[in-house]
């Protein structure tokens, strides 16, 4: 698990009312956006550089040629679905997250990236909840750990799978 583990045994839940009404509110707000545009596959690397300073040029233009479109306006645009940003308001709550983790029983390796956005000491001790697991945080690196130290992070899956590079 690259950096992705978020769910927190104790992490509070709102009133379901609270929640369907968020969600609708959400997606009523999506719902009058347009993506960003850009005018080249190059600016929308730099701004990916931007976001992730430990991106190399050649690896933002490479991931910004794949995760672009044209719009019918003519501009490169990032694709993804602008709905699926907004949260489900039937999500699972935090113990069955807990207890599909502690069915997993095949060697799990969750890697953390040191400078992400959703670290914060309660997750390092997620690793309890596999009964097959270790984890392992990668130095320099953000959210996008595979990118920013791509090398460190295949010699760790390497690890977990027994291949020898």
């Amino acid at each position: 698990m690259l950096d992705s583990v978020t769910i927190l045994p104790d992490a509070s839940r709102a009133p379901t009312h609270e929640r369907m009404l968020r969600y609708v509110a959400l997606l009523k707000e999506r719902e009058g956006k347009t993506p960003r545009g850009y005018a080249t596959i190059e600016e929308a690397a730099g701004r990916m550089k931007k976001r992730n300073t430990r991106l190399t040029d050649e690896l933002a233009l490479h991931l910004a040629k794949h995760a672009l479109r044209r719009d019918e306006t003519g501009a490169w645009v990032w694709k993804f679905d602008k709905h699926q940003r907004v949260a489900a308001p039937h999500r699972l709550w935090p113990e069955d997250h807990v207890a599909l983790w502690s069915r997993i029983t095949c060697p799990t390796l969750l890697l953390f990236a040191d400078r992400s956005f959703l670290d914060n000491e309660k997750r390092h001790g997620l690793v309890q909840h596999f009964p097959n697991a270790r984890a392992k945080t990668i130095s320099d690196s953000g959210h996008w750990v595979q990118h920013d130290q791509p090398e460190e992070v295949l010699a760790e899956i390497s690890g977990l799978l027994g291949v020898k590079e």
